[in-house]
């Protein structure tokens, strides 16, 4: 006991020393221990991070309400998605039948809400034929016919395939279909077709009327120009919507 008494006396300044740098020593490794434990649960997240994919939620497709008429097995209502084409309504309307007359119609039209498809037979084709053909008017199958009224038959009597509602007042038929769809014969219209033209009044109308009579028909849409009142500008409108 003695010894170890002396021993502690002797040796103070150098025992206080060492448990000094023992502590020291012990704290460097305690932080270096917490320092890496601490990088590990930041990598750790990284890598969590890193792996679980962002997941985005996809909105589900608009449903659109489509009816088919005419030549096909089983006419109706029928609901599709957004991004559908006619020929899915088609196909869910069992498809076409015998005598459809296909080939008045685009199959990979996108369809719309509301949308009306009418698939004509071959025998509808034909008799509208000879309707225009009497009239004096030449008649081209188009695609699209948009009407305020809903009344399909505005766009059926003209053989278009594919109605749409129009809304905000627009023409029954728009002017891309006016272009493709019925030609107005100059040489035989009546006064009554002559003023569904742009810029032809009834005054106009008579007027082209009275020419033809006085100098015979019109040998080409040009000469159109000869009748008093119609000028440049007039002709400019009209040009793509008459013939002879």
């Amino acid at each position: 006991m003695q010894n170890i008494l002396y021993f502690l006396k002797n040796y103070k300044k150098e025992l206080i020393l060492g448990a000094l740098i023992c502590l020291s020593i012990l704290i460097s490794c305690y932080s270096v221990y917490k320092s890496n434990e601490k990088g590990e649960v930041i990598q750790e997240e990284s890598l969590l991070a890193q792996e679980e994919p962002e997941i985005v939620e996809e909105e589900d497709p608009a449903i659109f309400h489509v009816d088919i008429k005419g030549a096909v097995v089983t006419p109706g209502v029928y609901q599709v998605e957004e991004g559908s084409i006619i020929n899915d309504v088609i196909t869910l309307a069992g498809g076409f039948k015998e005598d459809a007359y296909q080939e008045g119609i685009n199959l990979s039209k996108k369809v719309s809400d509301e949308m009306v498809i009418y698939v004509y037979t071959t025998n509808e084709i034909k008799a509208n034929s000879n309707k225009t053909e009497n009239s004096g008017t030449t008649t081209k199958t188009t695609n699209t016919c948009k009407t305020t009224s809903y009344n399909i038959n505005d766009c059926v009597e003209k053989t278009e395939s594919v109605i749409i509602p129009s809304k905000n007042g627009e023409n029954s038929v728009n002017q891309e279909d006016s272009t493709t769809n019925k030609l107005i014969n100059i040489n035989t219209a009546s006064k009554e077709e002559l003023t569904a033209l742009s810029g032809i009044g009834d005054a106009k109308a008579q007027a082209i009327i009275e020419y033809r009579k006085t100098n015979g028909n019109f040998k080409a849409i040009e000469d159109i120009l000869n009748v008093n009142g119609i000028g440049d500008a007039i002709f400019t409108k009209i040009k793509d919507y008459i013939t002879v």
